[in-house]
């Protein structure tokens, strides 16, 4: 993909948000342009939440340095097989998209939920980078304890609020509803981008198979 150049001031700057349902499915979001958002930060994530979500940002300072985060190999594997390979015997629907459409019981694929997830879960909210969001409706597995906060960062945020239910396929309802389980995450300071070179969903739907890398969580920020 061909990017413009631009002139930037303070440096480069370039983030990835992804979130996906645990079983193959993902959106990623991909944001480069100028830096000029607040010069330090922390990442925060919560190791036992679901769904499974990553994010990262650089800032650098050399001339078209922010080239970096240029497709699905700079993401981990957000969905490993359980270990041991055993299943909590749910069955849910699984999807994640930009589009309520995306989500439809229709478009969903059924799955045998892993592990501890007992409970099925249905819910939307935004993916944020600076001044910039984009919105996500998702159904898949979750665990009884319907933890829903995700990685937050001074410039970046994945914010859902959903529902839990039990029985299989359960989570069958419109994601388009208001939900009443919030985030706990806070929303982000922008850092006002002055030029948004790309802002787009990099994929939307089922992976073709594991991403091969290390499950892990998003480091701090690069700065």
């Amino acid at each position: 993909m061909k990017f413009p150049n631009v002139s930037c001031l303070h440096g480069c700057s370039e983030s990835v948000l992804s979130l996906d349902t645990g079983y193959r499915a993902s959106v990623t979001m991909v944001q480069k342009g100028c830096w000029t958002g607040p010069s330090t930060g922390q990442m925060q994530s919560n190791r036992n939440a679901l769904p499974p979500d990553y994010s990262v940002l650089r800032r650098c300072s050399t001339d078209l340095c922010n080239a970096n985060l240029m497709s699905h190999d700079a993401l981990p594997n957000l969905s490993p097989a359980p270990d041991p390979p055993t299943l909590s015997g749910i069955e849910c629907y699984a999807c994640v998209g930009i589009h309520p459409e995306d989500c439809s019981p229709e478009k969903s694929r059924r799955v045998h939920c892993h592990q501890d997830q007992s409970v099925c879960f249905q819910g939307n909210g935004q993916m944020t980078v600076g001044n910039f969001s984009v919105p996500v409706y998702i159904r898949t597995c979750h665990r009884p304890s319907c933890t829903i906060m995700g990685t937050t960062s001074p410039w970046t945020n994945i914010e859902l609020q959903g529902s839990c239910c039990n029985g299989h396929f359960c989570n069958k309802d419109s994601v388009t509803q208001p939900f009443t389980i919030a985030s706990a995450s806070t929303p982000p300071q922008a850092p006002h981008v002055v030029a948004l070179l790309l802002m787009v969903p990099l994929l939307v739907g089922i992976l073709g198979g594991p991403l091969g890398l290390s499950p892990q969580r998003a480091p701090p920020a690069s700065l």
